[in-house]
């Protein structure tokens, strides 16, 4: 117990314990938000349903788009 007096440390030593302390505080900070930015689970397992629904439209905005534009200019 006699090891952790605060008594004992010097003011040098109490400062760069101090700006140790902040350096790990901010670090944690930061890991803090990256874990936040992580995807959730159900972002993750809605991606491709996202990603298949898109692809439907588009495709079919694209076959409706040609079959359009042929009727009007072809026929």
């Amino acid at each position: 117990m006699s090891d952790l007096d605060p008594e004992r440390f010097t003011l040098r030593q109490a400062a760069q314990a101090r700006d140790d302390f902040a350096q790990v505080m901010d670090e944690l900070d930061f890991v803090k938000e990256l874990i936040a930015r992580l995807p959730t689970r159900r972002d993750q397992a809605f991606t491709p349903l996202r990603i298949m629904l898109g692809s439907a439209v588009l495709s079919a905005a694209l076959v409706i788009g040609w079959i359009e534009l042929f009727w009007h200019h072809c026929v």
